[in-house]
């Protein structure tokens, strides 16, 4: 193999290597639902209201049950043993309470489907989350390179610095400023790499594997067209709106069941037995069926306080609904006008880097023509490297504010195109 085709297909395997590392939002988002630890938990104890509504249920069917006995007994008299054992079959059933069973009934079923609907807003936040940690760390890398580039820049220029004091044509202030320059961009890229090393923990743990390239999203996001109809849409799809509003129904239900369970009720009961003793030779077959009602007379101000206690709390939940909309309208209208701000900044922001980039060119050919110092080609490249780093900022701000904004107002999985 000649050297030609060896660097060609080393070239091959490092790109598709490298192509392999990166990772995609929506691929970090998918590893983290599977994977998240504390989903797991909430998502065994989503089965608990599902088995509570099934308990609720069961109480309005009829029940039946079997049981039995058997005995000896002795006569100490007569030193005579006499053996018996009896078996019955026992069932009952509610035939009428005005209802109260089945508002319980009905309270379970928003009881449960508020559960149902909280795991979703687990796993919303968790997308947010994830979608945050790996832009930032896209960021932080970037960033980071931005670093890198500027520190062989700023070697080549104390080479170039060097190279004039051996020459004469520089002083040694000017020399030790250069060397400066590069210690300070070392130190400059150790604070950003730590920052990326941190960043990646925090995204392992959130979403179980580490990306050494996460991708900037290729598809476009866009947010509603204007803050009437963030806030519009905001309130027809919260879901935290949406949990408080079956709670409130659980709650009605329950206030109803409670008011009901202190009228007359109707119940039917029936049991079959057989009894049998071998020792005197006789069994005994028989059935019952028997209709019973109850109603409570009286139970010391029990009625009322129960009856008290489930109107405060529907009357709480009530109010609970209003403070969510209006903490909505606010939270919503905050993240809009934040992401309006942010996209009004960044092409100021991308101007200011053009004319800063043409400048360090000016002053570093000014510098090599002998019209400019070192300290004029550094700073000027520091404001250029300032600039830069701050467009790569409040570019991925601006997308995390994009996202952050459609999590609020509920279409960020419709925007990602998540199941």
């Amino acid at each position: 193999m000649n050297t030609k085709t060896f660097i060609i297909l080393t070239s091959i395997i490092f790109f598709f290597c490298k192509e392999a590392s990166t990772q995609t939002i929506k691929e970090s988002i998918q590893i983290a639902l599977d994977n998240n630890e504390s989903l797991k938990s909430q998502k065994v104890l989503l089965d608990n209201s599902y088995q509570n509504f099934l308990i609720q249920k069961g109480i309005m069917l009829p029940s039946l049950s079997l049981s039995g006995t058997g005995a000896r007994s002795s006569n100490f008299v007569t030193n005579q043993d006499t053996d018996s054992y009896s078996i019955s079959l026992n069932s009952s059933y509610t035939l009428f309470d005005f209802g109260s069973l089945k508002a319980k009934k009905i309270s379970s079923i928003h009881l449960n489907n508020a559960s149902m609907l909280s795991f979703k807003k687990l796993e919303d936040e968790l997308i947010l989350s994830v979608v945050k940690v790996h832009l930032e760390l896209f960021k932080a890398i970037k960033i980071v390179d931005l670093y890198e580039n500027s520190l062989e820049i700023r070697k080549q220029q104390y080479l170039a610095v060097k190279n004039r004091f051996d020459l004469g044509e520089a002083t040694r202030s000017d020399l030790l400023r250069s060397k400066a320059s590069v210690s300070g961009a070392e130190a400059q890229l150790k604070v950003g790499q730590a920052n990326v090393k941190q960043l990646r923990e925090s995204y392992k743990t959130l979403v179980g594997k580490v990306s050494d390239k996460p991708m900037f999203p290729e598809m476009k996001i866009k947010e509603p067209s204007t803050l009437e109809i963030s806030v519009s849409a905001g309130i027809g799809n919260d879901i935290a709106l949406k949990i408080l509003a079956l709670e409130e129904l659980a709650l009605r239900a329950e206030l109803s069941s409670i008011e009901k369970s202190q009228l007359p009720s109707l119940s039917l009961s029936g049991s079959l037995s057989y009894g049998d003793s071998h020792t005197i030779g006789n069994n005994i077959s028989s059935g019952r069926i028997s209709v019973s009602s109850s109603v409570i007379l009286y139970s010391g101000g029990q009625k009322k306080a129960r009856v008290k206690i489930a109107s405060n709390k529907l009357a709480a939940k009530a109010i609970d609904i209003a403070v969510r909309k209006k903490t909505l309208e606010r939270d919503i209208t905050t993240k809009w006008l934040n992401l309006m701000a942010l996209k009004s900044s960044v092409i100021a922001k991308q101007e200011e880097t053009n004319a800063l980039n043409e400048l360090y060119e000016s002053v570093f050919e000014e510098w090599r023509l002998g019209g400019k110092t070192s300290l004029d080609t550094d700073q000027a490249y520091q404001n250029f490297l300032n600039s830069e780093v701050e467009l790569v900022a409040s570019t991925t701000d601006i997308l995390i504010a994009k996202f952050d904004l459609l999590a609020e107002i509920g279409t960020l999985r419709t925007k990602l195109q998540l199941r």
